[in-house]
């Protein structure tokens, strides 16, 4: 493998990170939302078992005294920050036989109801809090915010988007080796400028652009992915990218099948990739994947996909349809939310690629694990959750055969990893900055592959 793969695999590696970061941050609570949902006072420092315990004693005092209204409130808040909604739901509801039309309680149930999808039902708890008489100021104005959230979730088309932009430094921009001297079937060979590891700044721009519209069927839906990034370096032009991958297809509600929360989908897949200002690769293919919530604190997703890969050689890449041939491309991630402050999750990949020259062909596995800690701000004039995350990863990549260019009988053996760390600063619900930090280092049994990279990215997030 040339090092201008290997520069063109660290650039395309790069836009799928950004484009996950994009994902990461639409999927943000909006600031204020995790101090809302979040126990207060002394709650605030209580276990989860804790959280049972006092909510089993709320339980017993309100079968005692039913038409103690705060320790009903208290029990049915406390319920519905566990995320047990129906038991929220049953304590609400035999309040309002108390006290009919309080706004504040018919709020709280119109949140849930919306919360679990039953759109209908919400609809009708926020128009009845709406309809009383002296409706607190804030009070109208959420019932007005989740009307709006209503209408918006019943429309069948839907679109989203989240754009990225931003400085990279990189302390090797082109995975390049870091000596000049390298050995190539025994005999020593000085490197060029071109070819030694070297530093270098690039713009970028990515984005995902969603767009999903339900097919009135159990909630199935078709769904369809834009993915895009386009890089300019500053020094190392020959490294300037632009990328764009198209997947669309239908996605399917499990619960058909009583599974709760999940959904699978299949979808086609097109990309295209430009590299120096020309076409680089393109590819078509199919995937499917399949997401899950077995509970409010945790995810699972899981997807395998297959894609055809033709390179087009030109003055710069010469060798590169070298590459042609199939992938084929798994990953298992799991994340999961310790509490209000904390998360985590991890990945296990598995990848096959085979290639019109087997020296090309390869395989590999790895796993990825991060935290995320979220905080009040420390800006007063900010009133937002920032957030840190951390995140390591590893992969095992071995080649079918030795590159002849570079060793007549051992083939290519590379140990990757990886440590990032990054700083997330919404200014608004739809606007954050991020300041992150990798290191990464590929050790390789061909001198010529073997190389580290420190980079420092500063972005600004926007989604729609």
């Amino acid at each position: 493998m040339s090092l201008a793969v290997y520069a063109r695999r660290e650039n395309l590696r790069f836009a799928g990170c950004a484009v996950a970061a994009l994902v990461a941050f639409a999927c943000m609570p909006a600031p204020g939302v995790l101090a809302q949902g979040a126990p207060q006072g002394t709650e605030a420092s209580l276990s989860q078992e804790q959280f049972r315990a006092r909510q089993a004693e709320l339980l017993a005092a309100t079968m005692r005294d039913p038409a103690n209204l705060d320790i009903a409130f208290e029990y049915a808040s406390l319920s519905a920050r566990m995320g047990d909604y129906e038991a929220a739901i049953g304590t609400f509801e035999r309040m309002l036989i108390y006290a009919p039309g309080l706004p504040r309680i018919q709020l709280e149930l119109g949140v849930l109801y919306f919360r679990l999808g039953s759109f209908d039902a919400a609809r009708s708890y926020f128009e009845q809090a709406l309809a009383a008489p002296n409706v607190p100021p804030e009070v109208e104005e959420r019932v007005r915010t989740f009307l709006t959230a209503i209408d918006t979730a019943e429309d069948p088309a839907k679109f989203s988007a989240t754009v990225m932009t931003g400085l990279r430094w990189q302390s090797n921009a082109n995975a390049g080796p870091g000596g000049r001297t390298v050995t190539l079937n025994g005999i020593s060979f000085l490197l060029d400028d071109t070819a030694v590891g070297r530093a270098d700044w690039n713009a970028f721009l990515a984005g995902n652009v969603h767009a999903a519209y339900d097919l009135g069927s159990q909630g199935d839906l078709l769904e369809a992915d834009l993915l895009f990034y386009g890089g300019r370096y500053f020094e190392s032009t020959r490294l300037n990218t632009e990328l764009a991958e198209l997947t669309f297809g239908p996605s399917f509600n499990m619960a058909r099948f009583d599974i709760d929360n999940a959904r699978f989908g299949v979808y086609g897949i097109l990309t295209g990739v430009r590299l120096d200002e020309s076409n680089y690769t393109g590819a078509t293919g199919f995937g499917a994947r399949y997401a899950v919530q077995p509970d409010p604190r945790s995810s699972i997703n899981a997807k395998i996909e297959y894609r055809y890969r033709w390179y087009r050689d030109s003055a710069t890449y010469p060798t590169v349809s070298n590459r042609n041939g199939y992938q084929i491309l798994a990953q298992l991630s799991h994340a999961y939310q310790f509490s209000q402050a904390w998360s985590g999750r991890m990945s296990l990949l598995g990848d096959y690629e085979e290639a019109a020259a087997r020296f090309e062909q390869s395989w590999e596995i790895g796993a990825t694990a991060g935290l995320t800690y979220r905080f009040a701000s420390p800006v007063e004039m900010l009133r937002t959750v920032w957030s840190i995350d951390a995140d390591v990863g590893y992969i095992r990549r071995a080649f079918a055969a030795p590159d002849p260019v570079v060793s007549a009988s051992e083939s290519q053996r590379d140990n990757e990893f990886w440590l990032r760390g990054a700083l997330n600063v919404p200014f608004r619900p739809d606007i954050a900055m991020s300041l992150s930090a990798e290191f990464r280092r590929l050790q390789s049994n061909y001198q010529t592959r073997d190389y580290s990279n420190a980079s420092v990215t500063l972005s600004l997030i926007k989604t729609f």
